[in-house]
């Protein structure tokens, strides 16, 4: 266990407000430990996957995608809308696939990279190929 996921463990521990009694006895009854030094990968995942079915949600995924300090760069709202757009019109295909389609269409390995023009561009292009997809369905 590394000390970045057991630094997230215990914000997660802080932010639901969890005494010690009830945060080991999830470390004992998900993790299989009674340490967050002791949990394993598995244990870990499922540790969190209850701290977020508690209401926990980590801010670290905001920050990577906020607007603050990155002027010029696509919004929240276009990242999630590419998502979605991608996903929909893949039947589900995994964000490594959107990567390799961003890189091959716009030179920018991942959406995270993309400026306010490009993810414009991005998008414009997703909405065709859903149009042209609807157009040739039967």
């Amino acid at each position: 266990m590394n000390a970045k996921r057991i630094q997230l463990i215990q914000v997660a521990r802080k932010a639901l407000g969890l005494d010690e009694t009830a945060y080991r006895a999830i470390l004992l009854e998900y993790g299989g430990a009674d340490s967050a030094k002791a949990l394993d990968d598995h244990g870990f995942a499922q540790v969190m996957d209850r701290f977020r079915y508690l209401g926990f949600v980590s801010d670290q995924r905001k920050a990577s995608f906020s607007t603050y300090g990155r002027a010029g760069m696509a919004s929240p709202a276009q990242i999630a809308l590419i998502r979605d757009l991608w996903s929909a019109n893949t039947e589900g295909a995994d964000e490594t696939a959107l990567n390799r389609w961003l890189d091959g269409h716009f030179g920018i390995s991942a959406r995270r990279f993309l400026p306010g023009g490009k993810a414009h561009k991005a998008i414009g292009a997703l909405k065709a190929w859903e149009r042209r997809k609807k157009e040739s369905a039967p």
